[in-house]
């Protein structure tokens, strides 16, 4: 025992006294300029915009604690100095709801208290109308058929661990019934990926009603409860010998202190640069609107923006870095439709928006649940650029920076190389990893047609707590929102500041590390020719992963133009080496489809009809901003399509590639992924999306 206690004093001292071994640095950003904004950028700050927003209630659709919340926003940017601060009311098609309070009790003998919203706005259901009602409550179970034989619903509360739509329709509005308790059923499971049920069982879910008549049934209001009070009251009246009587108060009104009509509400606020009209505006994103506390979704994007924009800018004001040539602006939004409506009524705005970061979840306590990761999307292949490849560097540069590796241990480095902590927050590594895009947040609206700006997230998934009264404080680490802050911020200035000086080291990350991409497409293509029982489809997929990886890289170098005008001559030269690159890939190609079959040559490619009528086609589009508002609604589901594949299709037309170029690009995309990740692309289905298109008037075909 004193040998170990001897060991580990030893160790302790080497942590305390050694120092640090030189750390991966930041390639792509002066290393003073990198060491000032980890620095500067705080977790503990952040945090506390965060204890003040989970106060309020903030659905979209008019909810005050929404508009509160857009105001404590408007407040603090104002206060970090950024410029021409504005609070933005938008037109929505939510309507505004908002519950003053709510009480449920069990009457009797011994009165006892459910639920109510003094406990957790959660208790009560969005869009719940004001009741005051006293009668039985009855369990109905799921909800089906047989669970309402025999029972006298009119002017009972109904308890139900089914959908409470279903016992709205068939109990309330079907049967008489006076309103709904529902629960969390204890008996299904859900592949682990919520809190619902027995998993967290005293958690509350978000639960909304219809704001309107679902047909013919305009529902009343609904009471929300955790899986444990559930059970407890569903054998409460399994064992009573008499009626359960519960008194229902819901004092609630279709109405906001902005008003009776339908509203959303988001904030803007730059921190300008030396060139505010090159057009190139850094867009950082949060959203402000969800459920009573909600503190990791989506109050901490909101927040880490927020500290964002404070530490940046205090570092500019105080000359400690220079102000960049870019406009960094700053969007607080309600989730996806402020971005929409914004590109609707602005529908030229989006020329002066170069790239988007959005944050969404940025500040798991990832030791709460081991699952939880922190993913950063890649940009989907349609709207590839370089960069991708500075959110890579900086990702790749936390990481490396915040994780514990025995060698560099051995090196003489402390736990961690360059670590980012919170005061107050953990000691755990950084669990980030670049990821396949997704979309289902704020960047999908820069990414998607007709807008077409790059944009990434910062995303914590999977997520237990996510829409449920467990999104609280307590769920949050300030360490772990740190961090996602200084990533953010390192992006979003290595973008704003680019320039001239800037170009060798951005060109040489994005052809590094496209070069990688285009091997890892090499490799598998070059399996699948392999292990292919036929070597011709084999070969002729193959040859189409090739050119896809190529395709894609030379967005991204042709992209790097955009920084400065010497970035011309750099791009047209790394241009001309992808071209030698995809030619010797194809050799390589060949060479393996002639070693497999013993053949001399390369199989010729036909093409099915399906094909040839892709190759006829050229699509482009027929509508704007204001225009896909509307349509987007239009459009028909394509079975069997994963719905980003359809995304990217969309994203995909330029009016210069043909429905053939189209297919070939989206199904390497997906092949590129995984079947398991975006399903399998056939000719059938872009042809098929195409046509919704069509019909839809969103796109035209020539």
């Amino acid at each position: 025992m004193d040998r170990l206690f001897r060991l580990l004093a030893m160790a302790v001292g080497l942590v305390c006294v050694v120092p640090a071994a030189p750390a991966q640095e930041l390639p792509i950003l002066p290393a003073d300029r990198t060491q000032l904004i980890t620095q500067e950028v705080s977790g503990d700050a952040a945090y506390e915009h965060i204890r003040y927003m989970t106060q309020f209630h903030r659905p979209r659709g008019g909810a005050d604690g929404l508009w509160s919340v857009a105001e404590y926003v408007a407040e603090k940017a104002r206060a970090y100095g950024l410029s021409d601060v504005q609070l933005i009311k938008q037109r929505s098609t939510t309507r505004p709801w908002n519950a003053r309070f709510a009480d449920l009790w069990a009457v009797g003998p011994s009165p006892e208290r459910i639920a109510s919203t003094l406990q957790s706005v959660l208790h009560l259901a969005d869009y719940s109308r004001s009741a005051d009602v006293t009668g039985p409550l009855v369990d109905i179970g799921e909800g089906r058929a047989e669970d309402f034989e025999g029972k006298e619903l009119a002017g009972a509360i109904v308890l139900t661990h089914g959908s409470a739509m279903v016992a709205m329709r068939e109990a309330v509005c079907g049967r008489g019934a006076a309103g709904v308790v529902w629960y969390p059923s204890p008996f299904s499971g859900d592949a682990g990926t919520s809190g619902a049920g027995l998993s967290r069982p005293d958690q509350l879910r978000w639960l909304t009603l219809p704001s309107g008549a679902a047909g013919d049934c305009e529902p009343t209001f609904a009471f929300n409860l955790s899986t444990r009070q559930g059970v407890a009251l569903h054998n409460r009246l399994a064992q009573s010998q008499e009626p359960v009587m519960v008194h229902a108060v819901v004092d609630a009104a279709f109405d906001s202190e902005q008003g009776g009509e339908p509203w959303q509400v988001m904030v803007e606020g730059f921190i300008r640069g030396t060139e505010p009209g090159l057009g190139q505006d850094i867009v950082l994103t949060g959203h402000l609107q969800e459920e009573g506390f909600s503190a990791n979704d989506d109050a901490s994007g909101s927040a880490s923006t927020l500290e964002v924009a404070r530490a940046l800018n205090r570092l500019i004001m105080e000359g400690r870095i220079p102000q960049p040539r870019r406009n960094i602006r700053f969007w607080w939004v309600t989730e996806i439709s402020s971005q929409r409506q914004y590109f609707a009524d602005h529908p030229d705005a989006h020329h002066a928006m170069w790239v988007n970061v959005n944050q969404d979840m940025v500040g798991a306590d990832q030791s709460q649940d081991i699952m939880r990761k922190q993913n950063i999307t890649r940009l989907p292949a349609a709207r590839f650029h370089f960069f991708n490849d500075v959110v890579e560097s900086v990702v790749d540069y936390m990481v490396a920076s915040n994780t514990y590796e025995l060698a560099q241990a051995q090196a003489g480095s402390a736990l961690y190389p360059k670590p980012h902590l919170a005061h107050l927050g953990s000691m755990h590594r950084y669990n980030a990893a670049m990821i396949f895009f997704h979309t289902s947040s704020d960047h999908m609206t820069f990414l998607e047609a007709p807008i077409g700006v790059p944009g990434v997230s910062f995303t914590n998934m999977p997520d237990r707590f996510i829409h449920s009264s467990d999104d609280d404080l307590w769920n949050i680490d300030r360490t772990q929102l740190g961090r996602s802050a200084a990533g953010v911020a390192l992006i979003a200035y290595t973008m704003a500041a680019a320039g001239q000086g800037e170009v060798p080291a951005l060109a040489a990350a994005t052809l590094g590390r496209g070069l990688e991409r285009m091997g890892a497409n090499l490799r598998i293509a070059l399996s699948w020719i392999a292990t292919a029982d036929d070597k011709d489809a084999a070969y002729h997929r193959a040859a189409d992963q090739v050119w896809y990886a190529v395709e894609r890289e030379r967005l991204a170098v042709g992209s790097l133009r955009e920084i400065a005008p010497n970035a011309a001559a750099t791009a047209d030269g790394f241009l001309r080496e992808l071209d030698r690159r995809s030619a010797q890939m194809m050799r390589e190609l060949d060479l393996a489809y002639r070693q497999t079959t013993g053949r001399s040559r390369v199989p010729r490619g036909v093409l099915s009809e399906t094909e040839r009528a892709l190759q006829a086609m050229v699509p482009s589009m027929a509508a704007g901003p204001a225009e896909f508002l509307s349509g987007r609604g239009r459009m028909r589901f394509v079975p069997g399509l994963h719905g980003l594949m359809g995304f990217e299709i969309m994203n995909s037309i330029d009016g210069l590639r043909t429905g053939l170029d189209i297919y070939r690009y989206v199904a390497a995309e997906a092949r590129e992924a995984g079947a398991h990740y975006y399903g399998t692309v056939t000719p059938e289905h872009v042809q098929q999306y195409l046509e919704h298109a069509v019909n839809a008037e969103l796109v035209g075909v020539r």
